[in-house]
């Protein structure tokens, strides 16, 4: 659904309240997001993959990539950035020698450690002022919007 605004002499369409605030909302904490990891030495894209291997877990690169949903070749590319930056390491897969598995050097593993903290901070900074049932609520909804537009895949 679109809006029609009336400025005088002008007349333009714009997308509706909910999708320009949806995006900017999304923009603004992607933003914040990756200010704050970046003080820890980290980048927004390489969440998944910090996700996927904490704990000591040990995965090859298409299982990682398809955890990330991105492509083989931007997987090559995050994994090779997070080697030379220390995060990561790979080791021959004992049961596929075609194969690597890639798990979390120590620092790696520390710096994993900081995602939370960081985000229930900035999630906490975005909710100021929320009550517990309107974050519930608000959680509720987006699980709707979320699962809808997934069905459009």
């Amino acid at each position: 659904m679109y809006f029609i605004h009336m400025i005088p002499g002008i007349r333009m369409t714009a997308p509706s309240p909910l999708s320009a605030l949806t995006t900017r909302t999304t923009r603004l904490f992607t933003h914040l997001l990756e200010r704050d990891l970046k003080k820890s030495g980290l980048r927004i894209g390489q969440l998944p993959v910090l996700q996927a291997l904490q704990d000591g877990k040990a995965l090859n690169q298409k299982a990682l990539a398809d955890f990330a949903d991105i492509e083989q070749p931007g997987m090559t590319t995050l994994l090779a950035r997070m080697e030379r930056d220390g995060l990561i390491q790979r080791k021959p897969d004992p049961t596929d020698r075609r194969s690597t598995q890639v798990t979390l050097t120590p620092d790696g593993q520390r710096k994993s450690w900081n995602i939370v903290p960081i985000m229930e901070h900035l999630t906490d900074a975005a909710l100021k002022g929320f009550t517990p049932l309107e974050r519930d609520i608000l959680v509720t909804l987006l699980e709707r919007i979320n699962n809808s537009l997934k069905e459009q895949l």
